[in-house]
């Protein structure tokens, strides 16, 4: 199958990012994946189905959630996104069983690659680390290095 030129992928991933993300609507990525569509995260790989319950729990837990495009690049079958989530962590969401209140901002960049004018994949490399650190899940850095250094021999 014959991909679609570079521009039209790159509308249509920006289209889904906006929509999805900013128009607060998980299920509008359904119309432009495939059926056998693959999300690959580091917290697990997973379909449409599973796509869309993790961007709700993103949104079940932080209702000022932004998304940014910072770059969009295209070539062959795949669209590349650099992007940034922000907002403060109210509810239990993805990663928190109990709200935070902790503000937070990370990024992160998409691989998504096309079958026709349909996204068939994507692969996420997300800060998660940065983001539970933020949310206080995890030790700061700060704190990670004195409690390390504090028994060691002086």
């Amino acid at each position: 199958m014959d991909s679609i030129p570079t521009a039209e992928m790159k509308a249509t991933v920006r289209h889904v990012e906006e929509a999805v993300w900013n128009g607060r609507d998980p299920a509008a990525f359904d119309e432009l994946a495939t059926d056998d569509f693959v999300m690959h995260d580091p917290m697990g790989d997973r379909g449409v189905d599973g796509a869309r319950e993790m961007v709700q729990a993103v949104f079940d837990g932080t209702p000022d959630l932004e998304f940014t495009v910072d770059d969009l690049f295209a070539a062959g079958d795949r669209v590349t996104v650099r992007h940034t989530l922000e907002g403060t962590n109210e509810a239990p969401s993805y990663l928190t069983a109990e709200p935070t209140g902790n503000h937070w901002r990370s990024s992160g960049i998409t691989v998504y690659r096309f079958e026709g004018d349909k996204i068939a994949e994507q692969w996420d490399a997300f800060d998660y680390f940065g983001t539970m650190r933020q949310l206080g899940l995890l030790p700061a850095e700060a704190e990670a290095d004195s409690e390390e250094s504090a028994g060691a021999p002086a």
